[in-house]
Protein backbone atom coordinates (compact mmCIF):
# COMPACT_ATOMS: atom_id res chain seq x y z
CA UNK A 1 0.00 0.00 0.00
CA UNK A 2 3.02 2.27 0.95
CA UNK A 3 4.58 1.33 -2.29
CA UNK A 4 1.62 2.03 -4.28
CA UNK A 5 1.00 5.81 -2.44
CA UNK A 6 4.71 6.61 -3.45
CA UNK A 7 4.33 5.90 -7.10
CA UNK A 8 1.65 7.79 -7.58
CA UNK A 9 3.03 10.67 -5.38
CA UNK A 10 5.77 10.20 -7.91
CA UNK A 11 3.88 10.08 -11.43
CA UNK A 12 2.19 13.48 -10.15
CA UNK A 13 5.61 15.11 -10.01
CA UNK A 14 6.42 14.01 -13.13
CA UNK A 15 3.12 15.30 -14.62
CA UNK A 16 3.26 18.71 -13.29
CA UNK A 17 7.17 19.15 -14.33
CA UNK A 18 7.03 17.63 -17.23
CA UNK A 19 5.07 19.01 -20.14
CA UNK A 20 3.23 16.76 -22.50
CA UNK A 21 5.21 15.26 -25.71
CA UNK A 22 3.41 17.72 -28.08
CA UNK A 23 4.41 20.92 -26.53
CA UNK A 24 7.92 19.68 -26.23
CA UNK A 25 7.45 19.46 -29.75
CA UNK A 26 6.54 21.93 -30.14
CA UNK A 27 8.64 24.25 -28.10
CA UNK A 28 11.50 22.59 -29.74
CA UNK A 29 10.55 22.92 -33.10
CA UNK A 30 11.08 26.51 -34.84
CA UNK A 31 7.36 28.35 -35.66
CA UNK A 32 6.37 27.53 -39.11
CA UNK A 33 7.28 29.78 -41.76
CA UNK A 34 5.75 30.50 -45.38
CA UNK A 35 8.96 30.29 -46.94
CA UNK A 36 9.52 26.75 -45.69
CA UNK A 37 5.63 25.61 -48.09
CA UNK A 38 5.69 28.90 -50.69
CA UNK A 39 9.26 29.49 -52.14
CA UNK A 40 9.59 33.37 -53.80
CA UNK A 41 12.03 33.97 -56.61
CA UNK A 42 11.95 37.39 -57.51
CA UNK A 43 12.81 38.85 -61.14
CA UNK A 44 15.44 41.03 -61.76
CA UNK A 45 14.52 43.91 -64.44
CA UNK A 46 16.36 45.25 -67.28
CA UNK A 47 17.47 49.03 -65.86
CA UNK A 48 15.22 50.51 -68.86
CA UNK A 49 12.17 48.62 -68.57
CA UNK A 50 9.51 50.24 -65.91
CA UNK A 51 7.61 46.74 -65.58
CA UNK A 52 4.64 48.49 -63.92
CA UNK A 53 2.15 45.15 -64.56
CA UNK A 54 -1.33 45.97 -65.77
CA UNK A 55 -1.59 42.27 -67.62
CA UNK A 56 -0.19 38.52 -67.42
CA UNK A 57 -1.07 35.61 -69.60
CA UNK A 58 1.26 32.99 -72.02
CA UNK A 59 1.63 33.97 -75.75
CA UNK A 60 1.94 30.18 -76.33
CA UNK A 61 0.22 27.02 -75.17
CA UNK A 62 3.31 25.39 -73.95
CA UNK A 63 3.41 28.76 -71.55
CA UNK A 64 6.70 29.30 -72.42
CA UNK A 65 6.70 32.94 -73.32
CA UNK A 66 5.31 35.10 -70.94
CA UNK A 67 3.18 38.23 -71.97
CA UNK A 68 3.37 41.34 -69.86
CA UNK A 69 1.24 44.60 -70.42
CA UNK A 70 2.32 47.79 -68.51
CA UNK A 71 0.52 50.75 -67.17
CA UNK A 72 2.57 52.71 -69.27
CA UNK A 73 0.74 51.16 -72.20
CA UNK A 74 3.69 48.75 -73.49
CA UNK A 75 4.00 45.22 -73.80
CA UNK A 76 6.83 42.98 -73.41
CA UNK A 77 7.63 39.24 -73.98
CA UNK A 78 9.53 37.29 -71.48
CA UNK A 79 11.36 33.63 -72.01
CA UNK A 80 12.98 31.79 -69.51
CA UNK A 81 10.95 32.60 -66.89
CA UNK A 82 11.18 28.95 -64.89
CA UNK A 83 15.05 29.77 -63.90
CA UNK A 84 15.52 29.38 -59.95
CA UNK A 85 18.11 32.16 -60.32
CA UNK A 86 16.87 34.40 -62.81
CA UNK A 87 19.52 37.33 -63.75
CA UNK A 88 19.65 39.64 -66.71
CA UNK A 89 22.29 39.92 -69.20
CA UNK A 90 25.11 42.21 -68.95
CA UNK A 91 24.18 42.86 -65.06
CA UNK A 92 26.34 41.59 -62.33
CA UNK A 93 25.29 39.62 -60.08
CA UNK A 94 26.57 38.62 -56.48
CA UNK A 95 28.01 35.68 -55.94
CA UNK A 96 30.80 33.88 -52.93
CA UNK A 97 33.93 33.24 -53.82
CA UNK A 98 37.06 31.03 -52.95
CA UNK A 99 37.31 33.78 -50.17
CA UNK A 100 33.60 33.33 -48.60
CA UNK A 101 32.85 36.87 -49.27
CA UNK A 102 30.21 37.97 -52.02
CA UNK A 103 32.25 39.59 -55.33
CA UNK A 104 30.23 40.39 -58.72
CA UNK A 105 30.16 38.26 -61.34
CA UNK A 106 28.90 37.69 -64.69
CA UNK A 107 25.57 35.56 -64.79
CA UNK A 108 25.26 32.05 -66.08
CA UNK A 109 23.69 32.00 -69.17
CA UNK A 110 21.08 29.53 -68.77
CA UNK A 111 19.61 31.55 -65.79
CA UNK A 112 19.41 34.42 -68.18
CA UNK A 113 15.72 36.04 -68.57
CA UNK A 114 15.19 37.36 -72.16
CA UNK A 115 12.98 40.84 -72.20
CA UNK A 116 11.30 41.94 -75.48
CA UNK A 117 9.26 45.07 -76.48
CA UNK A 118 6.58 44.19 -78.57
CA UNK A 119 4.28 47.33 -78.64
CA UNK A 120 3.72 50.95 -76.86
CA UNK A 121 1.06 53.59 -77.24
CA UNK A 122 -1.47 51.77 -75.34
CA UNK A 123 -3.49 53.79 -73.03
CA UNK A 124 -3.41 52.14 -69.22
CA UNK A 125 -4.12 48.96 -70.46
CA UNK A 126 -5.14 46.81 -67.29
CA UNK A 127 -5.28 43.09 -68.30
CA UNK A 128 -4.09 40.81 -70.98
CA UNK A 129 -5.94 37.71 -72.22
CA UNK A 130 -4.47 35.53 -75.40
CA UNK A 131 -7.27 33.90 -77.22
CA UNK A 132 -6.27 32.15 -80.94
CA UNK A 133 -7.68 35.34 -82.76
CA UNK A 134 -5.41 37.83 -80.80
CA UNK A 135 -4.27 38.91 -78.10
CA UNK A 136 -6.69 41.30 -76.05
CA UNK A 137 -6.17 44.27 -73.63
CA UNK A 138 -8.59 46.75 -71.97
CA UNK A 139 -7.51 50.53 -72.72
CA UNK A 140 -9.42 52.76 -71.17
CA UNK A 141 -11.92 53.29 -73.94
CA UNK A 142 -12.06 50.18 -75.54
CA UNK A 143 -11.20 46.25 -75.65
CA UNK A 144 -8.22 46.28 -78.08
CA UNK A 145 -6.88 42.97 -80.31
CA UNK A 146 -3.30 42.60 -81.65
CA UNK A 147 -2.51 40.13 -83.56
CA UNK A 148 0.94 39.04 -84.07
CA UNK A 149 2.09 37.01 -87.48
CA UNK A 150 4.29 34.03 -87.58
CA UNK A 151 7.77 36.01 -87.06
CA UNK A 152 6.72 37.39 -83.96
CA UNK A 153 5.91 40.50 -84.90
CA UNK A 154 2.72 42.94 -84.42
CA UNK A 155 0.61 42.86 -87.66
CA UNK A 156 -2.33 44.88 -86.50
CA UNK A 157 -3.85 46.62 -83.43
CA UNK A 158 -7.56 47.00 -83.84
CA UNK A 159 -10.33 48.04 -81.68
CA UNK A 160 -12.62 44.66 -80.89
CA UNK A 161 -15.20 46.80 -78.80
CA UNK A 162 -15.33 50.80 -77.49
CA UNK A 163 -18.80 50.56 -76.76
CA UNK A 164 -18.59 51.76 -73.21
CA UNK A 165 -17.85 56.15 -72.91
CA UNK A 166 -15.40 58.11 -70.69
CA UNK A 167 -15.64 61.11 -69.31
CA UNK A 168 -12.14 62.16 -69.02
CA UNK A 169 -12.16 61.95 -65.18
CA UNK A 170 -9.65 60.94 -62.95
CA UNK A 171 -9.96 56.66 -62.03
CA UNK A 172 -11.69 56.01 -65.21
CA UNK A 173 -9.87 52.69 -65.37
CA UNK A 174 -10.79 49.73 -67.67
CA UNK A 175 -10.23 46.23 -66.03
CA UNK A 176 -9.80 43.33 -67.93
CA UNK A 177 -10.67 41.22 -69.98
CA UNK A 178 -11.92 37.63 -68.49
CA UNK A 179 -13.40 35.04 -70.62
CA UNK A 180 -16.60 33.15 -69.82
CA UNK A 181 -17.70 29.23 -70.43
CA UNK A 182 -19.21 30.57 -73.25
CA UNK A 183 -16.43 32.62 -74.98
CA UNK A 184 -17.23 36.02 -73.56
CA UNK A 185 -15.16 38.50 -72.57
CA UNK A 186 -15.74 40.16 -69.31
CA UNK A 187 -14.59 43.79 -68.16
CA UNK A 188 -15.19 46.10 -65.20
CA UNK A 189 -15.47 49.42 -65.42
CA UNK A 190 -14.36 51.91 -62.94
CA UNK A 191 -16.30 54.81 -62.07
CA UNK A 192 -15.05 58.36 -62.44
CA UNK A 193 -13.42 60.11 -59.39
CA UNK A 194 -12.83 64.03 -59.34
CA UNK A 195 -13.81 67.03 -61.43
CA UNK A 196 -15.17 67.12 -64.53
CA UNK A 197 -18.14 65.33 -66.48
CA UNK A 198 -17.92 63.09 -63.55
CA UNK A 199 -20.66 59.88 -63.77
CA UNK A 200 -22.29 61.97 -66.83
CA UNK A 201 -20.52 58.89 -69.21
CA UNK A 202 -22.68 55.22 -69.91
CA UNK A 203 -21.91 52.41 -68.38
CA UNK A 204 -19.06 53.71 -65.84
CA UNK A 205 -19.55 51.24 -62.60
CA UNK A 206 -20.74 48.32 -64.70
CA UNK A 207 -19.67 44.96 -65.42
CA UNK A 208 -19.99 44.37 -69.33
CA UNK A 209 -19.33 41.65 -71.50
CA UNK A 210 -18.37 41.10 -74.89
CA UNK A 211 -19.70 38.60 -77.35
CA UNK A 212 -17.09 37.06 -80.30
CA UNK A 213 -18.52 39.67 -82.87
CA UNK A 214 -17.41 42.29 -80.23
CA UNK A 215 -20.71 43.46 -79.32
CA UNK A 216 -21.23 44.63 -75.45
CA UNK A 217 -23.64 43.33 -73.17
CA UNK A 218 -24.38 45.62 -70.28
CA UNK A 219 -24.36 42.90 -67.06
CA UNK A 220 -24.83 44.75 -64.14
CA UNK A 221 -24.32 48.29 -61.96
CA UNK A 222 -23.05 49.08 -58.99
CA UNK A 223 -19.18 48.25 -59.01
CA UNK A 224 -16.60 50.81 -57.63
CA UNK A 225 -13.04 50.19 -58.33
CA UNK A 226 -13.77 46.58 -59.54
CA UNK A 227 -9.54 46.01 -60.36
CA UNK A 228 -9.88 42.29 -59.81
CA UNK A 229 -11.78 39.90 -61.98
CA UNK A 230 -12.15 36.03 -62.71
CA UNK A 231 -14.44 33.02 -62.25
CA UNK A 232 -14.52 30.29 -59.46
CA UNK A 233 -14.20 26.59 -60.10
CA UNK A 234 -18.10 26.21 -60.92
CA UNK A 235 -17.63 29.33 -63.85
CA UNK A 236 -18.99 31.91 -61.79
CA UNK A 237 -17.98 35.25 -62.82
CA UNK A 238 -16.76 37.93 -59.47
CA UNK A 239 -14.53 40.41 -59.21
CA UNK A 240 -13.40 42.59 -56.45
CA UNK A 241 -13.86 45.72 -55.54
CA UNK A 242 -11.88 48.66 -53.00
CA UNK A 243 -13.10 49.87 -50.33
CA UNK A 244 -14.91 53.49 -50.46
CA UNK A 245 -17.69 55.20 -50.98
CA UNK A 246 -20.75 52.86 -50.41
CA UNK A 247 -18.01 50.27 -49.98
CA UNK A 248 -17.72 49.25 -46.49
CA UNK A 249 -14.59 47.26 -47.07
CA UNK A 250 -12.58 45.23 -49.71
CA UNK A 251 -15.00 42.55 -51.09
CA UNK A 252 -15.66 39.53 -53.27
CA UNK A 253 -18.85 39.58 -55.28
CA UNK A 254 -20.55 37.37 -57.59
CA UNK A 255 -22.00 39.57 -60.79
CA UNK A 256 -25.04 38.95 -61.37
CA UNK A 257 -27.36 40.31 -64.17
CA UNK A 258 -29.61 42.86 -63.65
CA UNK A 259 -28.81 43.06 -59.68
CA UNK A 260 -26.71 46.04 -58.10
CA UNK A 261 -23.41 45.90 -56.41
CA UNK A 262 -23.75 48.87 -54.31
CA UNK A 263 -22.33 51.63 -55.42
CA UNK A 264 -24.43 54.51 -56.52
CA UNK A 265 -23.13 55.88 -60.03
CA UNK A 266 -23.64 52.61 -62.10
CA UNK A 267 -27.16 53.46 -61.50
CA UNK A 268 -27.12 56.48 -63.81
CA UNK A 269 -26.85 54.32 -66.99
CA UNK A 270 -30.56 52.70 -65.97
CA UNK A 271 -32.52 54.76 -68.20
CA UNK A 272 -30.11 53.87 -71.01
CA UNK A 273 -31.77 51.58 -72.99
CA UNK A 274 -29.44 48.01 -72.93
CA UNK A 275 -29.46 48.44 -69.14
CA UNK A 276 -30.14 45.25 -67.56
CA UNK A 277 -31.63 46.78 -64.53
CA UNK A 278 -34.79 49.57 -64.42
CA UNK A 279 -33.72 52.52 -61.72
CA UNK A 280 -35.13 51.86 -58.32
CA UNK A 281 -36.67 55.08 -58.16
CA UNK A 282 -35.92 58.29 -56.17
CA UNK A 283 -34.79 58.15 -52.54
CA UNK A 284 -32.43 54.92 -53.70
CA UNK A 285 -30.44 53.27 -52.68
CA UNK A 286 -31.07 54.07 -48.95
CA UNK A 287 -28.31 54.97 -46.72
CA UNK A 288 -26.88 54.45 -43.72
CA UNK A 289 -28.85 50.98 -43.00
CA UNK A 290 -26.74 48.08 -41.67
CA UNK A 291 -25.85 45.48 -44.28
CA UNK A 292 -28.72 43.18 -43.04
CA UNK A 293 -31.52 45.78 -43.10
CA UNK A 294 -29.94 47.14 -46.36
CA UNK A 295 -30.67 43.67 -48.21
CA UNK A 296 -34.22 43.03 -46.74
CA UNK A 297 -35.05 46.54 -47.56
CA UNK A 298 -33.22 46.81 -51.44
CA UNK A 299 -33.90 43.36 -52.50
CA UNK A 300 -31.77 44.14 -55.85
CA UNK A 301 -28.89 44.44 -53.53
CA UNK A 302 -26.08 42.36 -53.60
CA UNK A 303 -24.11 41.16 -50.27
CA UNK A 304 -20.88 40.45 -51.05
CA UNK A 305 -19.84 36.50 -51.19
CA UNK A 306 -16.68 37.89 -49.21
CA UNK A 307 -15.69 40.99 -47.04
CA UNK A 308 -12.26 41.15 -46.59
CA UNK A 309 -11.52 42.91 -43.21
CA UNK A 310 -10.00 45.90 -42.94
CA UNK A 311 -6.49 46.07 -43.17
CA UNK A 312 -5.85 42.76 -41.95
CA UNK A 313 -6.72 41.07 -45.25
CA UNK A 314 -5.83 43.85 -47.55
CA UNK A 315 -6.79 47.28 -48.25
CA UNK A 316 -6.76 47.36 -52.17
CA UNK A 317 -7.78 43.65 -53.77
CA UNK A 318 -6.79 43.07 -57.25
CA UNK A 319 -6.47 40.13 -59.49
CA UNK A 320 -8.99 36.57 -58.95
CA UNK A 321 -7.33 33.68 -60.04
CA UNK A 322 -9.10 30.01 -59.42
CA UNK A 323 -6.44 27.53 -58.73
CA UNK A 324 -6.79 25.18 -61.83
CA UNK A 325 -3.37 23.34 -61.73
CA UNK A 326 -4.79 19.91 -60.20
CA UNK A 327 -2.18 19.68 -57.08
CA UNK A 328 1.11 21.42 -58.35
CA UNK A 329 0.38 24.41 -56.17
CA UNK A 330 -0.35 22.15 -53.47
CA UNK A 331 -3.45 21.34 -51.53
CA UNK A 332 -6.19 23.87 -52.56
CA UNK A 333 -6.93 22.93 -55.84
CA UNK A 334 -11.07 24.71 -56.75
CA UNK A 335 -10.42 27.91 -54.24
CA UNK A 336 -9.63 31.51 -55.56
CA UNK A 337 -6.63 33.51 -54.71
CA UNK A 338 -6.87 37.38 -54.38
CA UNK A 339 -4.42 39.71 -54.82
CA UNK A 340 -3.77 42.90 -52.49
CA UNK A 341 -2.00 45.92 -54.25
CA UNK A 342 -1.82 47.86 -50.70
CA UNK A 343 -0.20 45.20 -48.27
CA UNK A 344 1.66 43.38 -51.37
CA UNK A 345 -0.09 39.98 -50.10
CA UNK A 346 -1.75 37.25 -51.52
CA UNK A 347 -5.02 35.53 -49.60
CA UNK A 348 -6.96 32.72 -50.10
CA UNK A 349 -10.51 32.15 -50.31
CA UNK A 350 -13.10 29.31 -49.84
CA UNK A 351 -16.92 29.55 -51.23
CA UNK A 352 -19.38 27.26 -51.37
CA UNK A 353 -23.09 27.87 -52.73
CA UNK A 354 -25.87 28.14 -49.14
CA UNK A 355 -29.44 28.62 -50.47
CA UNK A 356 -27.95 29.02 -53.95
CA UNK A 357 -26.02 31.71 -53.34
CA UNK A 358 -22.40 32.03 -52.78
CA UNK A 359 -20.76 32.88 -49.56
CA UNK A 360 -17.37 31.44 -48.13
CA UNK A 361 -13.89 32.05 -46.01
CA UNK A 362 -10.87 34.29 -46.42
CA UNK A 363 -7.52 33.09 -45.10
CA UNK A 364 -4.30 34.62 -45.29
CA UNK A 365 -1.67 32.59 -47.71
CA UNK A 366 1.63 34.57 -48.40
CA UNK A 367 2.96 37.85 -48.06
CA UNK A 368 6.80 39.59 -49.03
CA UNK A 369 5.65 40.22 -52.80
CA UNK A 370 8.02 42.87 -54.46
CA UNK A 371 5.55 45.51 -54.86
CA UNK A 372 1.54 45.56 -54.67
CA UNK A 373 0.01 42.45 -56.06
CA UNK A 374 -1.50 43.40 -59.24
CA UNK A 375 -2.31 40.29 -61.72
CA UNK A 376 -1.29 36.37 -61.54
CA UNK A 377 -1.48 33.77 -63.61
CA UNK A 378 -0.72 30.21 -63.48
CA UNK A 379 2.66 28.69 -65.08
CA UNK A 380 3.11 25.08 -66.84
CA UNK A 381 4.24 23.83 -63.62
CA UNK A 382 1.63 25.04 -61.07
CA UNK A 383 3.54 27.77 -60.29
CA UNK A 384 2.15 31.38 -59.71
CA UNK A 385 3.45 34.60 -61.31
CA UNK A 386 2.37 37.75 -59.77
CA UNK A 387 3.14 41.01 -61.00
CA UNK A 388 2.43 44.63 -59.89
CA UNK A 389 2.82 48.17 -59.12
CA UNK A 390 2.67 50.20 -55.81
CA UNK A 391 1.25 53.09 -58.61
CA UNK A 392 2.30 55.33 -55.18
CA UNK A 393 -0.05 53.52 -53.08
CA UNK A 394 0.69 49.91 -52.78
CA UNK A 395 2.82 47.62 -50.51
CA UNK A 396 5.84 46.08 -51.14
CA UNK A 397 9.65 47.08 -51.15
CA UNK A 398 9.35 48.47 -54.98
CA UNK A 399 7.92 50.80 -56.99
CA UNK A 400 7.06 47.46 -59.37
CA UNK A 401 8.04 44.06 -59.57
CA UNK A 402 7.50 40.22 -60.95
CA UNK A 403 7.98 37.42 -58.76
CA UNK A 404 7.06 33.79 -58.58
CA UNK A 405 5.42 31.25 -56.15
CA UNK A 406 6.95 27.81 -56.38
CA UNK A 407 5.22 25.36 -54.10
CA UNK A 408 8.15 23.18 -52.35
CA UNK A 409 6.47 20.07 -52.26
CA UNK A 410 5.76 20.36 -48.28
CA UNK A 411 1.89 20.68 -46.60
CA UNK A 412 1.41 23.69 -44.70
CA UNK A 413 -0.88 23.09 -41.70
CA UNK A 414 -4.00 25.04 -42.66
CA UNK A 415 -7.47 25.55 -41.95
CA UNK A 416 -8.60 23.80 -45.54
CA UNK A 417 -12.25 24.66 -45.53
CA UNK A 418 -14.82 26.47 -43.58
CA UNK A 419 -18.42 25.63 -44.22
CA UNK A 420 -21.39 27.25 -42.70
CA UNK A 421 -24.04 24.48 -40.54
CA UNK A 422 -27.21 25.27 -38.88
CA UNK A 423 -25.42 25.56 -35.46
CA UNK A 424 -21.80 27.05 -36.48
CA UNK A 425 -19.27 25.71 -39.17
CA UNK A 426 -17.20 22.78 -39.85
CA UNK A 427 -13.55 23.49 -40.43
CA UNK A 428 -11.37 20.78 -42.09
CA UNK A 429 -7.21 20.85 -42.43
CA UNK A 430 -4.86 20.01 -44.77
CA UNK A 431 -2.74 17.97 -42.08
CA UNK A 432 -4.83 15.84 -39.23
CA UNK A 433 -4.95 17.72 -35.79
CA UNK A 434 -3.67 16.69 -32.56
CA UNK A 435 -7.46 15.35 -30.84
CA UNK A 436 -6.56 16.89 -27.18
CA UNK A 437 -6.48 20.41 -28.54
CA UNK A 438 -8.78 20.13 -31.35
CA UNK A 439 -11.20 18.99 -28.99
CA UNK A 440 -10.56 21.90 -26.06
CA UNK A 441 -13.06 24.68 -26.87
CA UNK A 442 -10.43 26.89 -25.20
CA UNK A 443 -8.46 26.35 -28.42
CA UNK A 444 -10.77 28.62 -30.20
CA UNK A 445 -11.99 32.23 -30.15
CA UNK A 446 -15.15 33.88 -32.32
CA UNK A 447 -16.35 37.10 -33.24
CA UNK A 448 -18.52 38.58 -35.59
CA UNK A 449 -19.95 42.40 -36.78
CA UNK A 450 -21.22 43.83 -39.73
CA UNK A 451 -20.89 47.04 -41.68
CA UNK A 452 -23.40 50.36 -42.58
CA UNK A 453 -24.47 50.77 -45.96
CA UNK A 454 -23.81 54.12 -46.75
CA UNK A 455 -22.43 57.30 -49.14
CA UNK A 456 -19.62 57.81 -46.72
CA UNK A 457 -15.97 56.41 -47.36
CA UNK A 458 -15.86 52.55 -46.14
CA UNK A 459 -16.90 51.63 -42.28
CA UNK A 460 -15.22 50.20 -39.14
CA UNK A 461 -17.40 46.96 -37.66
CA UNK A 462 -20.25 47.51 -36.70
CA UNK A 463 -22.20 45.28 -34.18
CA UNK A 464 -19.20 44.26 -32.70
CA UNK A 465 -19.57 41.10 -30.31
CA UNK A 466 -17.70 37.95 -29.07
CA UNK A 467 -19.25 34.76 -29.57
CA UNK A 468 -19.17 31.47 -27.52
CA UNK A 469 -17.97 28.03 -28.88
CA UNK A 470 -19.98 25.61 -27.05
CA UNK A 471 -18.87 22.47 -28.45
CA UNK A 472 -15.79 20.81 -30.20
CA UNK A 473 -16.73 17.33 -32.15
CA UNK A 474 -13.83 16.00 -34.04
CA UNK A 475 -14.04 13.66 -36.97
CA UNK A 476 -12.56 10.33 -36.68
CA UNK A 477 -9.81 10.66 -39.13
CA UNK A 478 -8.75 14.09 -37.73
CA UNK A 479 -9.02 16.03 -40.85
CA UNK A 480 -12.03 18.06 -39.54
CA UNK A 481 -14.01 19.58 -36.24
CA UNK A 482 -17.47 20.95 -35.91
CA UNK A 483 -17.99 24.01 -33.73
CA UNK A 484 -20.98 24.66 -32.15
CA UNK A 485 -21.36 28.28 -31.79
CA UNK A 486 -23.93 30.42 -30.15
CA UNK A 487 -24.60 33.79 -31.54
CA UNK A 488 -24.68 33.39 -35.33
CA UNK A 489 -25.75 36.29 -37.25
CA UNK A 490 -26.63 36.34 -41.15
CA UNK A 491 -24.93 39.39 -42.75
CA UNK A 492 -21.60 39.31 -40.43
CA UNK A 493 -18.20 38.41 -40.52
CA UNK A 494 -17.41 35.84 -38.26
CA UNK A 495 -14.02 35.88 -37.51
CA UNK A 496 -12.51 32.45 -35.95
CA UNK A 497 -9.15 32.18 -34.08
CA UNK A 498 -7.29 28.71 -33.91
CA UNK A 499 -4.46 29.44 -32.04
CA UNK A 500 -4.53 26.71 -29.56
CA UNK A 501 -4.97 23.60 -32.56
CA UNK A 502 -1.47 21.14 -33.58
CA UNK A 503 -1.25 18.92 -35.61
CA UNK A 504 0.04 15.30 -34.59
CA UNK A 505 3.40 16.30 -34.72
CA UNK A 506 2.45 19.74 -32.37
CA UNK A 507 2.58 22.00 -34.65
CA UNK A 508 0.48 24.58 -35.07
CA UNK A 509 -1.67 26.21 -37.42
CA UNK A 510 0.66 28.47 -40.41
CA UNK A 511 -2.24 30.73 -40.29
CA UNK A 512 -4.56 30.27 -37.30
CA UNK A 513 -7.12 32.62 -38.14
CA UNK A 514 -10.64 32.48 -40.88
CA UNK A 515 -13.12 34.77 -41.63
CA UNK A 516 -15.96 33.48 -42.95
CA UNK A 517 -18.99 36.21 -44.32
CA UNK A 518 -22.30 34.39 -43.10
CA UNK A 519 -25.15 36.08 -45.47
CA UNK A 520 -27.70 32.26 -44.86
CA UNK A 521 -27.56 30.38 -42.25
CA UNK A 522 -28.11 26.61 -43.45
CA UNK A 523 -31.61 25.31 -42.56
CA UNK A 524 -32.45 28.83 -41.91
CA UNK A 525 -35.89 30.46 -43.94
CA UNK A 526 -34.60 30.97 -47.24
CA UNK A 527 -34.42 34.63 -48.67
CA UNK A 528 -35.69 36.24 -51.56
CA UNK A 529 -33.08 34.98 -54.07
CA UNK A 530 -31.33 37.87 -55.87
Amino acid sequence: MKRSIVLLILLLMLSLFCPPLTAQRSKTKKPPDENDYYRMISFPLPDDVVLEVGGLDWLDKGKKRLLVCTRHGEVWELDNVYVDAPAVAGKPVKGKGKDGKLHDSEPDPTQVVHYRRLLSGLHEPLGLLVRDDGIYMAQRGELTRVRINKKGKIDTVEAFCDEWETSGGYHEFAFGPKEDRDGNLWVTLNRPFGNGQEGTAYWRGWAVKIDRKGKMHPVCPGLRSPCGLGTNADGAMFYTDNQGDWTAACKLSHLKPGLFQGEAVGLLSCDHPLSTMKHPGKGYPISGLLWPDAVQKMKWLVPPAVWFPYPQMGRSHSDVLCDITGGKFGPFAGQVFVGDQANAIVVRVFLEKVDGEYQGACFPFRKGFGSGVLRMCWGRDGSMFAGGTNRGWGGGSKPYALDRLVWTGKVPFEPHEMRATPTGFRVTFTRPVDRDTARDVKSYAMKCWTYKYHSGYGDPPRNLRDLTVEKVRVSEDGRAVDLEVKGLAAYHVHELRLDGVRDRDGEPLLHPIGYYTLNRIPGKEARTKR
